[in-house]
């Protein structure tokens, strides 16, 4: 199978067999660090472009938006505008990485039989990592071999086995259907693996195992050394995971985030999303508190809307937990 793959050259890039750790539109990452683009990507979709834009170019874009967001023409944004303008953009990211993952199932899936087998996963995997054909048959074939992966990449195939085991249902065949192979990519976007998804990140949230998650345990700074270079960087990023919990996980503000609470925070499709972030969005850059948005105060509010480097460089130390 690897000599074949190989051979005919079909090698998919690496970057595309790695499970996506970041998940557009959706506020927190997969290992429980918070979305820092969230805001961008409801608002304006796709904004990798707009990373390094010049301001010229971030104030067209934010001028064309407000006159997409405001339907009635009144030359106002008021919040319900905002909230169909957020879902609207969050079915766009829903439906890229629809497309992503047929893209590369239809790659993995060289016999056009409609399922993809974990050992075809295995291998490309491999071979993408730079393995040579012969040891990556080696490997698929025999789980103790010792290969050459580095520590990091055995570890990521291991969780990703663990993944495909979950995402692979009824029948449990170790090979995945098109369905199937969209649950193992992005499990926010199944009901049975969202589940799964808030289990993985209560795991590794909850410090004390007692089934809730305290302010405390969600505002810890991610372990390793501490960089004294860094402390403001990490209070502003304690500070910003302080207002997440208060303002929008813990729904009845008990000081606790449970189950639930998480699985209505990490359901993308979930409405109460689009209501609070709109609401949020208004208040903070509503200037005059007169419930809506107009062009002035968009512009004014530039960084909210397009992101901040200044809230970016805080953030970054901790990209990962």
């Amino acid at each position: 199978m690897a000599a074949a793959i190989a051979a005919a050259g079909s090698l998919l890039p690496l970057d595309d067999l790695k499970l996506p750790d970041h998940l557009d539109g959706v506020r927190m990452e997969q290992d429980g660090h918070l979305n820092r683009d969230y805001h961008k990507e409801v608002i304006i979709g796709n904004h990798e472009e707009f990373e390094e834009g010049d301001e010229e170019e971030k104030e067209k874009k934010l001028r064309e938006i407000f006159f997409k967001v405001d339907t009635d023409l009144d030359t106002y944004i008021s919040q319900e505008e905002l909230e169909e303008w957020i879902q609207v953009k969050v079915q766009e990211h829903f439906d890229e990485s629809t497309d992503e993952t047929e893209r590369i199932f239809k790659h993995l899936d060289s016999d056009k039989d409609g399922t993809v087998a974990w050992e075809e996963f295995h291998v490309h995997f491999l071979l993408a990592k730079g393995v040579s054909a012969e040891e990556a048959e080696k490997q698929v074939s025999d789980y103790y071999a010792v290969g050459s992966l580095d520590p990091d990449a055995k570890e990521n195939l291991i969780r990703y086995k663990f993944r495909w085991a979950e995402a692979d249902l009824d029948p449990q065949d170790n090979k995945l259907t098109m369905e199937e192979f969209a649950s193992f990519r992005h499990p926010e976007q199944s009901k049975d693996m969202l589940e799964r998804l808030v289990k993985e990140i209560m795991d590794n949230l909850d410090q004390d195992s007692n089934d809730e998650i305290s302010l405390k345990e969600f505002v810890a700074l991610p372990p390793g050394e501490i960089e004294y270079a860094a402390q403001d960087s990490d209070k502003m990023w304690q500070n910003e995971r302080e207002k997440e919990f208060k303002e929008v996980v813990d729904l009845n503000s008990d000081g606790k985030i449970t189950k639930d609470e998480l699985k209505v925070y990490m359901d993308p499709k979930n409405p109460t999303h689009s209501r609070s972030e709109a609401a949020s969005l208004i208040q903070m850059a509503d200037e005059n508190n007169d419930g809506k948005l107009s062009l002035t105060e968009v512009l004014d509010n530039e960084d909210l809307f397009m992101g901040s480097k200044m809230v970016h460089t805080g953030q970054s130390f901790h990209d990962e937990f």
